[in-house]
């Protein structure tokens, strides 16, 4: 049985990229720029649906509140870190930069992970429900029920979510290749896993013109890497060595989602146009291919066009060691 991925959790993770994005293009101006009014954490466009819509349609699965606490913590990183730019301080506010760059890659992780248990929610009620359902969905990662976009032309959100839910599908059943300490475990290969098969079959060819796409599949086989040192560090009872390893794993497999919603989010013609996310409201004598982001602040208009994704593609790159 077969399900389909489209939700309104995707809408949600692309509103918070931009607004990071936007966030990048403000610090670009240095230490000269006004202090900035920034919206309350329940104000801005992802806070409104994490305390409205999306707490009321999700409120039976914890990490809806743990994302509410983390986009708390993020506004009030990023009002320290504007506060620090202001004051001119360079080191704290590369710092704190690079605090809120990690709280946006786990706000955008928790929100991928909440829309696979939405999906598998769905396909044990599509099952008939009951444990067994349950049980039948939960251990059967060999064949993945996810569907894949059925032409080659399918749009980049289902392609890419298609792609964010079959990595952390698997990614979240590794935890049962560590029982007995990994004995006879043999994990897929970078390039046979369904993520990876997307990458090789899809993914480079299709959106071979984004840079990110390079580095997705750097990443990815460096995940597939750091999983098998866990397993291999297991086998020969090297515990802390396979703890090590196990962060990796978190960390990469975050950067996975992290650069597939930033894919996405170049590929979103909404996104390009430059617009905001919710109202899509243009200043006056603009035409849509001249509007860029604003962001109000308490003594001027700051007009910022979409900024270059290298900050986020340097920080991955500082990840892998590079």
């Amino acid at each position: 049985m077969k399900v389909s991925v489209t939700f309104d959790i995707n809408k949600a993770r692309l509103v918070h990229l931009d607004w990071v994005i936007r966030i990048e293009n403000i610090l670009a101006k240095g230490p000269d720029l006004a202090p900035c009014a920034l919206p309350y954490y329940q104000d801005c466009e992802l806070g409104v649906w994490l305390h409205g819509e999306g707490r009321a349609k999700y409120r039976q699965y914890e990490d809806i509140r743990r994302l509410a606490v983390e986009h708390r913590r993020f506004h009030h990183a990023v009002e320290h870190m504007l506060l620090a730019l202001h004051e001119g301080d360079r080191v704290g506010t590369r710092e704190l930069l690079s605090g809120v760059r990690h709280m946006s890659k786990d706000i955008i992780y928790l929100l991928t992970l909440l829309e696979l248990k939405t999906i598998e929610k769905m396909r044990i009620t599509q099952m008939g429900g009951g444990i067994l359902a349950a049980i039948e969905s939960w251990f059967s990662p060999k064949t993945n029920w996810l569907e894949p976009p059925r032409t080659k032309d399918a749009s980049p959100s289902i392609d890419i979510t298609y792609a964010r839910l079959s990595h952390l599908r698997w990614a979240s059943r590794l935890d049962h290749r560590f029982r007995n300490f990994g004995q006879g475990v043999a994990l897929q290969a970078h390039d046979s896993c369904d993520f990876g098969t997307w990458i090789q079959r899809v993914g480079l060819r299709k959106y071979s013109n984004i840079p990110e796409i390079q580095l997705l599949d750097t990443v990815h086989r460096s995940f597939h890497e750091a999983s098998s040192r866990i397993i291999r560090h297991l086998q020969n009872r090297h515990l802390q060595k396979a703890d090590e390893a196990y962060l990796d794993v978190q960390n990469l497999s975050r950067e996975i989602a992290w650069l597939l919603t930033v894919i996405e989010y170049s590929l979103d013609p909404q996104c390009q146009a430059g617009g905001e996310m919710a109202s899509g409201e243009m200043a006056s004598g603009e035409t849509a291919s001249q509007h860029t982001p604003r962001r109000t602040c308490a003594e001027e208009t700051i007009v910022a066009p979409v900024a270059s994704l290298s900050p986020i593609m340097a920080a991955t790159e500082h990840l892998l060691g590079r």
